[in-house]
C-alpha cells in the first residue's frame, strides 16, 4: 500500500523532533518523488542520506515507512527522490478509531455557539453554562469546525448526536455527545485532526 500521487504525506526527521507536510508528486520503480517542505526550520536538513519516516492515511487507516532521501531532481521545480521501500516493509499502525485528544474547537449546537474539550471520530465532550438546556439521552443536531489540513481555514461538519453524559461543577457543566449520525468522509477529517493533535503532543513531551 504505497500513497497515491498528489496524496499528502507527513515526513518525521528521525534525528530531530521535527516533521512537515507535503505532497507525493510520483511513484516509481524504484523511488518516490515529493514536493520539497517549504518550511525553512527543515528545509536545510533535507540532504542525501538524511532518514525520514513517512506517515499517510488511506481509507481511515494510519500507514508508515522508514526512507531516505537519495537526491534531488533536476527539474524545474526540484523534487526529493526518497528511497521505495519493499510493500511488505509499510506498515499500518494499529489504533482505534474513537481515541480522544484534548482540542479547543468551535462548536455549534441547536444554535449555540460553544467549545470542545476533546474529540474523538465517535463524539466529543464540550463544555456549557449551567442554564444551557439539555438533558442526558436527547438528540441534538450540530456542527463541529476542524481546520484543515494546512491548520489555516476551517472545515464545518454537521452531525446528528446522543447525550450520554452530562457533568455538573459549580459554574459550569461539560456534557459528552456520540454522534448517531455523520458523513463518513467528515468523520475521516475528524481522525486526520486527532492524528494531528497526538503528534504536536508526542513532539512537546
Amino acid at each position: 500500500m504505497y500513497p497515491k500521487v498528489n496524496q499528502k504525506i507527513t515526513i518525521d526527521l528521525e534525528s530531530y523532533d521535527l516533521s512537515c507536510k507535503t505532497n507525493v508528486a510520483e511513484v516509481g520503480e524504484k523511488e518516490i518523488l515529493i514536493s520539497i517542505p517549504l518550511d525553512r526550520e527543515i528545509l536545510g536538513l533535507l540532504s542525501i542520506g538524511t532518514k525520514l519516516e513517512v506517515t499517510f492515511l488511506t481509507g481511515g487507516n494510519k500507514y508508515e515507512f522508514k526512507t531516505e532521501i537519495i537526491g534531488r531532481t533536476k527539474d524545474t521545480i526540484p523534487l526529493l527522490r526518497l528511497f521505495k521501500p519493499n510493500e511488505n516493509e509499510i506498515m499500518k499502525i494499529q489504533q482505534r478509531e474513537n481515541f480522544r485528544v484534548n482540542s479547543n474547537l468551535r462548536l455549534i449546537i441547536n444554535e449555540f455557539e460553544l467549545h470542545t474539550i476533546n474529540i474523538s471520530a465517535g463524539g466529543a465532550l464540550f463544555s456549557s453554562k449551567l442554564d444551557f438546556p439539555l438533558r442526558e439521552g436527547d438528540e441534538v443536531y450540530g456542527t463541529l469546525f476542524v481546520p484543515n489540513t494546512q491548520g489555516k481555514d476551517e472545515v464545518p461538519i454537521s452531525f446528528q448526536s446522543k447525550i450520554i453524559r452530562i457533568m455538573k461543577s459549580q459554574e459550569r457543566k461539560n456534557v459528552a455527545i456520540e454522534y448517531t449520525k455523520i458523513n463518513r468522509n467528515d468523520q475521516l477529517k475528524i481522525i486526520q485532526h486527532c492524528f494531528e493533535r497526538q503528534r504536536k503532543t508526542k513532539f512537546k513531551e
